[in-house]
């Protein structure tokens, strides 16, 4: 009965889900009027922490939505960390001007998945361009 039990309690300790930030951080976006055109709109993403927890900026991705427009869209994330009870802001431009706008959180990728995928590429290039050189000679 007590070594189920205990390993019951561990696997429940270990299957919590790592703390999503958005528990914390609230964003809010808004178009910035010194940049923008009439064939871009640039917005202004903003997270401030409310909360006594460091956030890296590559967990804090997010998607800006146009109102009233399903294919004005753009994802990003920030850079650098954010510190507790502090902010960031950053820059994402939506094709067309628009005027009203929603962000809502988006899953971050990986660390490694876009790595893996440019090294993947490049790696194949020189695979191919090593081939090609022999071929020639």
């Amino acid at each position: 009965m007590i070594p189920t039990l205990t390993l019951a309690v561990l696997g429940f300790l270990a299957g919590d889900p790592p703390p999503q930030p958005w528990v914390e951080v609230h964003l809010t976006v808004f178009r910035d009027p010194y940049v923008s055109s009439d064939q871009v709109t640039m917005c202004r993403v903003r997270a401030d922490n409310h909360g006594s927890r460091r956030w890296p900026g590559r967990v804090l991705a997010f998607e800006v939505r146009a109102v009233g427009d399903a294919h004005a869209r753009a994802r990003g994330r920030f850079g650098l960390t954010l510190e507790p009870h502090g902010s960031l802001e950053t820059l994402v431009a939506l094709p067309g001007r628009h005027d009203r706008f929603e962000v809502v959180p988006a899953p971050a990728r990986a660390d490694g998945a876009r790595d893996q995928s440019l090294r993947r590429k490049s790696g194949r290039r020189r695979h191919r361009a090593a081939a090609q050189d022999e071929t020639a000679h």
